[in-house]
């Protein structure tokens, strides 16, 4: 009889835990992305990302769909077009007003938009066959999150992390002032689903991320979504950086860099 495997003994989320505490990227509110809303209903449907994810979602079996934090409805809308239903959770109410006008004209009255976030009780949120979460694991509790995303579903999961610590470019990295403290990485989660006995399958998804900007204020503002205040100095390089920026057919300034999406997926033990 083999005796017990040495990392079950390691606590990977009080690990996570810790460095969300020393992490320089904070937690957001759903106020804070009530605020967001109209900049991510900016982004295209089709988006790199949207395309590489879905093309890796298995539908086999499959008539219904939990899209945890599903923002303004990038992947839900796709997904209704696929299944009889799609459950959109979010906890930003504007994010689910944003959803609601977009399934509207999109034809989709299949999509159930509820308003939670990952801390409240999922009492009345049905179990679907495939449970998603695109870029929405921004938790304290990550084995506890987990375990309630795998709960809810009947086939299989996927999610998507961030590879590395950092939301921001290199470019604008190295106009800061600071050593940014990261984000935990994507391995907390593959460590936390093999101690709960989900063997995790690992892709990774290459995109181009960024947004569009009005103004100079407004690209320093989203700058300061992720990492607090700005210096004096640190707002007139990154004014200088904006200038510089390529413009759109709008005169809206375009600000990209390469992003990594770590992106695990498991079957629903038996």
């Amino acid at each position: 009889m083999l005796g017990k495997d040495l990392i079950h003994d390691i606590d990977f989320n009080a690990l996570y835990q810790e460095q969300c505490r020393r992490s320089s990227f904070g937690a957001r509110t759903a106020a804070d992305w009530d605020r967001r809303a109209e900049q991510r209903n900016r982004r295209d449907l089709n988006s790199d990302y949207n395309r590489e994810f879905l093309a890796r979602v298995n539908l086999e079996g499959a008539r219904t769909a939990l899209d945890i934090g599903c923002g303004v409805g990038n992947l839900a809308i796709p997904l209704a077009r696929r299944l009889r239903k799609v459950t959109a959770l979010d906890f930003s109410r504007e994010m689910l007003r944003k959803l609601d006008v977009n399934a509207r004209r999109a034809g989709m009255s299949n999509i159930e938009m509820l308003l939670l976030s990952w801390t409240d009780s999922w009492k009345g949120v049905p179990p679907a066959d495939v449970v998603i979460c695109s870029r929405a694991m921004s938790v304290e509790d990550l084995r506890g999150a987990l375990q309630k995303m795998n709960r809810q579903a009947r086939l299989r999961c996927y999610l998507t992390l961030h590879v590395g610590g950092s939301y921001l470019g290199a470019d604008v990295l190295a106009l800061l002032d600071r050593p940014l403290e990261p984000r935990p990485d994507y391995i907390y989660a593959v460590n936390l689903l093999y101690q709960m006995g989900l063997r995790a399958r690992v892709d990774f998804l290459r995109s181009q991320g960024g947004m569009t900007y009005a103004s100079a204020g407004e690209f320093l503002d989203g700058i300061r979504w992720r990492i607090g205040p700005l210096s004096t100095k640190e707002q007139k390089r990154l004014r200088q950086f904006y200038r510089a920026l390529p413009r759109d057919e709008k005169g809206q300034a375009k600000y990209r860099h390469d992003f990594e999406w770590a992106m695990l997926a498991w079957e629903k033990k038996k």
